[in-house]
């Protein structure tokens, strides 16, 4: 298993001293994953049995030692049993709060875990609501002190723990077009020698499980990495077995490639080149591949005000789309605009808009409270009746009606990833508000279903709004009971974040530009507002905003 060679090989940085748990408490915060990311000084505590200790003592002892991978976790090892079978990295399970020990007989220990999501071998991590695991532990006499003679395999870390042993990083798939890459989270043990091979390894392996339906991968099902990744400075060799290319041709050889470099660009790498086992002298560049990217937006917002969408910002200007109508007179509340044609959807007083430049504009439907979103095929969405399992999808010739997948709640906002191949969904459920995010199966570019969705974890509060701050996290605003507002940044496949909320309300969320989590809002005082550094920022430059866009 690669991800564990990677943890055991990263350990020999890692100071031990000392015996204690780690935190639990405080937010979990998002970062961006630094080339060369290692353990740095983070000490992780562990010492091993003491004599005379219980049947309880050993089993919490043997727990926190399991945060210290050194010599393939050999603290932990000195609580087992000899000849005691554990395999630490058959999984992870994340807990909240300390694990609950039982004895529940002469020779057994269980363990009762507060399990808030799960991360497999190839570094998906899946949030689990609400879900109690427990675990049995079997203990011997051996030379007159207590020792494990069966452990369950796998981690069990706090949130604290776990981020400070794995790193998020993102694999790359290709959307429908195959022209556009879709990011998916996944978590590593941090190490530099053997990252790139887990990277390879997960991406051969496949997307998760959600979003696969949605998405192209290069990589056939079968095939597996043969030997070492070879790095020379920013070049990576990979050499692949026979079945990738028992059923493919060499254009996906090369598209395989640059799904590893776009999966590895983190690191540095900036070209990977595929050989393929036993076949001596067949080999493809990433660089010979067709052009693929991550989707991108002009860097300025584009806003509504003073009777027209105009951009803010570095010689900010109107936009030069006629799109045929008053905005502002026909009281829009929501516009999403495409930065290559100005092709948008709008809500305007209950009526979801096609608006073509140079034509007239398209009512799609009326009465609707759920603002539409558009994607980069031009196809706008939008939600007929908040309270049915349903959404409509519209290219403004074909209209397709897509059942959604059983959601609980009532629907009050969706919007489209720049990628066109996720969803995100918000909820009022009780207790809260509920995100999804599901997967976009097309034909040929038509939407054609929406995929089983992925929930995120429960936001506090009555949903409000819901944008896609970054390509791989999505920002959830929801009203409190106490007439606040409460944001927070959900990364699909990783970990979750609360932003600040500026002092006046938001009325209305907008995604950043790209990798970065900039969010753009308005306030209810008809400000624009930048999130930068943490802290809402009031442009200068523009006054009386009715609404800010959602750029595509």
């Amino acid at each position: 298993m690669r991800m564990r060679k990677a943890l055991v090989a990263g350990a020999a940085a890692l100071a031990l001293v000392g015996c204690v748990g780690l935190p639990d408490s405080g937010p979990v915060s998002a970062g961006e994953v630094q080339e060369g990311t290692g353990l740095g000084d983070v000490e992780f505590i562990a010492e091993g049995p003491t004599p005379g200790a219980s049947q309880e003592e050993i089993v919490q002892g043997f727990l926190q030692a399991a945060l210290s991978p050194a010599d393939d976790f050999s603290i932990a090892r000195d609580y087992l049993a000899d000849g005691a079978a554990w395999d630490p990295l058959a999984g992870v399970a994340l807990r909240s709060g300390q694990p609950e020990l039982t004895s529940t007989d002469s020779a057994t220990v269980e363990a009762t875990i507060d399990v808030v999501g799960t991360v497999d071998e190839h570094g998906t991590f899946t949030t689990v609501a609400d879900d109690t695991a427990r675990r049995t532990f079997v203990l011997i006499e051996e030379r007159g002190e207590w020792r494990i003679a069966e452990a369950p395999d796998g981690l069990v870390l706090s949130r604290f723990s776990f981020e400070r042993l794995f790193d998020p990083q993102s694999l790359a798939w290709f959307a429908d077009d195959r022209a556009t890459f879709v990011p998916d989270v996944r978590w590593f043990p941090r190490s530099s020698t053997d990252l790139p091979a887990a990277i390879v390894d997960a991406a051969l392996a496949g997307p998760v499980a959600w979003l696969a339906p949605a998405v192209f991968t290069a990589a056939d099902a079968d095939a597996v990495r043969v030997g070492d990744v070879v790095l020379d400075d920013d070049v990576a060799e990979v050499t692949v077995s026979f079945e990738q290319v028992q059923e493919s041709s060499s254009d996906e050889l090369s598209m395989l490639a640059l799904q590893l470099q776009q999966s590895m660009v983190r690191l540095g790498i900036t070209e990977v080149v595929v050989g393929v086992d036993g076949v001596e002298g067949y080999s493809a560049t990433s660089r010979d591949a067709p052009e693929a990217s991550l989707p991108s937006v002009d860097a300025r917002p584009i806003v509504l005000a003073g009777g027209e969408l105009s951009y803010v910002g570095q010689g900010g200007a109107p936009l030069e789309s006629d799109l045929g109508i008053d905005l502002e007179a026909a009281e829009a509340t929501s516009v999403t605009v495409r930065d290559d044609d100005g092709l948008a959807v709008a809500l305007a007083s209950g009526q979801v808009l096609r608006l073509v430049p140079g034509a007239d504009p398209v009512v799609l439907d009326t009465g609707a409270t759920v603002a539409p979103s558009l994607d980069r095929a031009g196809w706008a969405w939008w939600v007929p009746d908040a309270a049915t399992q349903a959404i409509v999808v519209s290219d403004g010739a074909r209209e397709i009606v897509l059942g959604l997948p059983d959601l609980q709640g009532t629907i009050r906002d969706v919007e489209v990833s720049r990628d066109g191949a996720r969803i995100a969904i918000v909820t009022d459920v009780a207790g809260g508000t509920a995100a999804w995010v599901a997967g976009i199966v097309r034909e040929d570019g038509v939407p054609v279903s929406v995929a089983s969705p992925q929930r995120m974890p429960l936001v506090t509060g009555s949903a409000v709004d819901v944008a896609w701050a970054t390509g791989t996290s999505i920002a959830v605003l929801s009203s409190t009971q106490d007439r606040g507002q409460q944001l927070v940044l959900l990364t699909v496949g990783g970990a979750t974040q609360q932003l600040s909320t500026p002092q006046d309300a938001i009325t209305q969320l907008a995604g950043g530009i790209g990798a970065s989590a900039v969010l753009r809002a308005r306030s209810a005082l008809g400000e624009l507002l930048v999130l930068r550094g943490g802290q809402w920022q009031p442009s200068a430059e523009v006054a009386d905003v009715q609404l800010v866009a959602t750029q595509i």
